[in-house]
């Protein structure tokens, strides 16, 4: 039998959005692009506001963070 907890705690989203932001192709469905420097996608991100300025800088900060290349 189930209970009644675990039965409200069933989510049932038909219109096949899902919970929070972790909804691949954000980026591309907004209109922005993840190419380009670091300096020029924060410069975007200043210019556009809503999901795509949200979305440049979110790569710029992607882009920011990744490891740099080792010298030898």
């Amino acid at each position: 039998m189930i209970k009644l907890a675990e039965l409200l705690a069933i989510e049932n989203f038909a219109d096949g959005k899902r919970k929070g932001k972790s909804r691949p192709g954000r980026v591309k469905r907004s209109g922005a692009s993840c190419k380009g420097s670091v300096s020029s996608l924060r410069r975007k991100a200043k210019k556009y506001g809503g999901e795509r300025g949200k979305m440049y800088h979110w790569c710029a900060n992607m882009k920011s963070g990744r490891k740099k290349k080792k010298k030898k």
